[in-house]
């Protein structure tokens, strides 16, 4: 019970991390439009600004998504060392797959 919990609070965690990346990443591809689209007033552009502490959020963001994926990757390992044998279904044939070491 508890590593479900721990499996749930880790898929969670980097979902979390995941969707605020993505949206940080779109926000710095519309302000790169932007600034391409200004031309040579780019450099006392106000979006300027906004796309390098844009640019800074977003490594922060890919950092904190690795880290997430690297809990999520033991938790699902964990979760995997529990059971010697899993299912798997491929093409409608159920096979049984040995547990990995």
């Amino acid at each position: 019970m508890n590593n479900d919990r721990e499996l749930i609070h880790a898929a969670l965690q980097w979902h979390a991390t995941h969707t605020r990346r993505m949206a940080t990443g779109a926000e710095k591809r519309r302000l790169d439009k932007e600034i391409k689209a200004e031309g040579f007033g780019v450099l006392f552009s106000p979006a300027r600004e906004q796309q390098g502490t844009a640019a800074l959020r977003l490594t922060e963001l890919k950092r904190r998504e690795l880290a997430a994926l690297r809990v999520l990757a033991k938790a699902c390992a964990r979760q995997r060392g529990q059971f010697d044998q899993a299912d798997v279904v491929l093409d409608g044939v159920v096979t049984l797959l040995p547990a990995a070491d």
